[in-house]
């Protein structure tokens, strides 16, 4: 997450100069410079700046804490991290430094850890919009939904038209819907519907109040594509890519939009466009991946699952691609373990189905029976919850 404010910068960057000045530095010069250049926003000079203050033994918690705001304005995450936990080692009641680290791990995709440090941030700072839906976000990727969804209605009560906080409320209890449907099948119809209800409500309300903002285009993008209306998705994403093209998740959500047409080459393209913004995106790794295994270009879909399994070694689809290609290659036994990998996440019985037809191929019977009694059950649990699956 890129902050819209960052309150802090301001007063720490002061801090240092205010700092140089007092201890009558023979660097107070160039203290001002690295100032100077992070409030005007030329960041790369203030990280030049900042690093020459270190390299001739200026020292502070102030001044490592400047270092990282840069740093992670730059997008070196990792840079950003040594210099907050260098801070937080010496201050842990540092609201800043627990901030940013929350905010760089988030960017590194390490959402366990970066709650840990955001919970501290929270702590110091309760009321804090921007605490809470770094906190929300982090939340919401490590699969914990009703708290990150309870975390962004927070933000609307305190803020009425945060139109970010809106979106989050949307996503997540759309999420939650989905959620409550594959693992209680139809029993939980009416807990679903008002996840669904609320979901719409908030993303309406975002809508409503950033009509023209990347974000707008972003949420009737998803509402489109879940809707299965894909031609209409496509021209929501390619607005977002068109105001903003430096967006990588509007690149990736075209991407999306355009695989679920079955327009591979396009979504080819625009998954590229996204990586080439991200890297480190393992979704949409995984989605170019699947688009390769999908044109039978095999040594292709392979780089790309191994890749989004080296961002992300837990993700299970890509786990399931690279077990398709290992499996079109005749090479069940390296299969195997891929498909063990991916079956802890398994909703719809479909990586069990694949796991028993690859245990009974390498003659593992009673494993294979296990397999399919589990590709049953969560298969009739998937037909039971979606009417329209047959």
């Amino acid at each position: 997450m890129t902050m819209r404010r960052l309150v802090l910068t301001g007063w720490l960057c002061l801090s240092l100069a205010v700092q140089a000045r007092q201890q009558e530095v023979p660097n107070e010069a160039l203290a001002e410079k690295a100032v100077e250049a992070e409030r005007r926003g030329d960041f790369a000079g203030a990280v030049a700046a900042f690093e020459q203050l270190l390299k001739d033994g200026t020292d502070s918690p102030q001044l490592r804490n400047n270092l990282g705001i840069a740093y992670f304005q730059l997008g070196r995450y990792d840079d950003a991290l040594k210099q907050f936990r260098r801070v937080l080692a010496s201050n842990q009641g540092s609201l800043s430094a627990s901030l940013f680290s929350g905010l760089s791990l988030l960017k590194l995709q390490r959402p366990k850890e970066a709650r840990l440090s955001l919970l501290k941030a929270e702590t110091a700072q309760p009321d804090s919009p921007d605490v809470l839906i770094a906190l929300a976000q982090a939340d919401a990727a490590s699969h914990y939904l009703s708290e990150a969804s309870s975390l962004y209605q927070r933000v609307t009560r305190l803020q009425p038209n945060n139109a970010d906080a809106w979106y989050g409320v949307g996503i997540t209890n759309r999420a939650l819907a989905e959620q409550t449907l594959k693992s209680s099948g139809g029993s939980s119809r009416v807990q679903a519907q008002q996840f669904i209800q609320t979901a719409n409500a908030a993303l309406a309300r975002a809508v409503d109040l950033d009509p023209h903002s990347v974000g707008s285009y972003m949420i009737l993008g998803e509402s489109f594509r879940i809707a299965e209306e894909y031609d209409q998705a496509v021209e929501e994403y390619e607005a977002a890519t068109q105001r903003k093209p430096d967006f990588a998740p509007a690149w990736a959500g075209l991407a999306q939009a355009y695989s679920a047409a079955g327009r591979d080459n396009e979504a080819l393209k625009a998954a590229n466009s996204a990586l080439a913004l991200d890297p480190n995106d393992a979704g949409t790794n995984v989605l170019i991946a699947a688009t390769y295994l999908r044109l039978s270009d095999l040594p292709h879909a392979k780089e790309y699952a191994l890749r989004a399994i080296k961002l992300q070694p837990e993700l299970s689809s890509a786990h399931v691609v690279l077990a398709k290609c290992e499996l079109q290659e005749k090479e069940p036994d390296q299969a195997l373990p891929e498909l063990r990998a991916a079956v802890k996440d398994d909703l719809d019985g479909s990586t069990y189905y694949l796991l028993a037809t690859t245990l009974r191929q390498l003659g593992k019977t009673a494993e294979a029976a296990a397999a399919m009694q589990n590709y049953k059950r969560l298969h009739a649990m998937h037909v039971g919850s979606n009417p329209a699956v047959h």
